[in-house]
């Protein structure tokens, strides 16, 4: 199966990821990404967002992605470690949140202020300190778009995770090939003033 990465390569796009988990390097199929960076696997918990960060800013300071994905993982450690939406997880969001700033100050200063769309998502939620069922709790995620050509106020409902990467890929004008189940979340954009990508 291709990857979001490959097939925006492959449509000649710049293309870099930032891991916040060693474990998502398995995304990294060989000769589809520009740069990546994982963090080491020892490195956990509270201030693994402020090193990703850091790894980005050191990236976009030399380089001007098309396809840019960042992962930050304090608020899972927290989740695992602590349990879903308790005091440590409170703070894990908030310090992922001072890192969603940061990396959005970085990108107006690489690409101009909100000359760029950005997807703030998750892949799962949780309860207790577990994920993985069918309970709301595990499967209900944030799905949030901001940017260029994005159509204010509008409410999305029957977003999925798999949509995050197809709707990536049709911001970039790249086919969602047939056999993946997600689709672009175009209703959340102003198809009639559509920004050509960088």
């Amino acid at each position: 199966m291709p990857t979001i990465f490959g097939l925006a390569r492959a449509a000649g796009f710049r293309t870099a990821a930032f891991f916040g988990k060693a474990k998502l390097q398995q995304l990294h199929a060989p000769r589809t990404l520009d740069h990546v960076r994982s963090l080491d696997p020892r490195v956990s918990g509270i201030g693994s967002a402020r090193r990703t960060v850091r790894d980005v800013e050191h990236h976009l300071a030399r380089s001007s992605p098309n396809l840019l994905f960042v992962h930050l993982a304090e608020p899972d450690y927290a989740g695992h470690s602590s349990g879903w939406m308790g005091r440590s997880y409170a703070r894990a969001v908030a310090e992922a949140d001072r890192a969603v700033t940061l990396l959005l100050e970085q990108a107006d200063t690489r690409f101009g202020p909100r000359q760029y769309t950005v997807i703030v998502t998750a892949d799962h939620g949780g309860h207790g300190r577990t994920h993985g069922t069918d309970d709301l709790r595990d499967t209900t995620i944030p799905w949030i778009v901001w940017g260029q050509g994005v159509r204010p106020g509008t409410s999305l409902t029957t977003v999925r995770t798999t949509d995050t990467a197809a709707t990536a890929l049709w911001l970039l004008g790249v086919s969602v090939p047939p056999e993946w189940t997600g689709r672009p979340v175009a209703e959340a954009f102003d198809t009639t003033a559509a920004a050509p990508v960088p």
